[in-house]
């Protein structure tokens, strides 16, 4: 799993069929040392500025989707 931040919406007219009525998210990680962006389906509901929890991999993933929203983070606590 990768923490993320969501910064943004993305919204898409013209789309593969395993997106059709799966809302995407903007998100913001620094999983790799540097600040990166990546896209994810949302599934859980989250919404700009929420600290989630996004996985590469989901029961049912089918077709294109790379990446899931699969929590809301309530609180991280350290040490």
């Amino acid at each position: 799993m990768i923490l993320c931040k969501v910064i943004g919406n993305v919204a898409a007219q013209q789309k593969e069929e395993s997106l059709v009525g799966k809302r995407m998210l903007l998100c913001q990680t620094e999983e790799t040392g540097k600040l990166e962006r990546v896209v994810a389906v949302d599934l859980v509901g989250a919404g700009v500025g929420s600290e989630v929890l996004v996985s590469r991999q989901y029961g049912g993933a089918q077709g294109y989707i790379d990446l899931y929203i699969i929590g809301i983070v309530d609180m991280i606590s350290e040490g």
